[in-house]
């Protein structure tokens, strides 16, 4: 993943594809899921919430990208979408937000 611009490149593993999504419309929520990972879904919504977010259980609908990672690696997710939702004048949720 990267910033380019106004948008976020998500490039898509075992392929030559490349998302691209907006930053102004960049929504991304995490939950727990089991064997100690964290699933991401990554997509575009209405933007009256948080950029980054982790909850009990995701509420995406349509199309959008869902990715595992370890439960350890998100914290650094969810810096990098900090410095992503400064970089559009966007809010993190709190830890142990929703």
């Amino acid at each position: 993943m990267r910033v380019d611009g106004d948008m976020l490149e998500i490039a898509i593993p075992r392929t030559e594809n490349v998302r691209r999504i907006p930053l102004a419309w960049l929504v991304v929520q995490a939950q727990p899921a089991r064997k100690n990972n964290v699933q991401l879904c990554i997509g575009s919504d209405n933007v009256d919430q948080p950029l980054y977010e982790m909850k009990k259980k995701t509420t995406f609908r349509g199309q959008s990208l869902l990715t595992f990672i370890k439960a350890d690696e998100e914290p650094a997710y969810r810096a990098f979408f900090a410095e992503v939702a400064q970089l559009c004048g966007r809010s993190v949720a709190p830890v142990g937000g929703s």
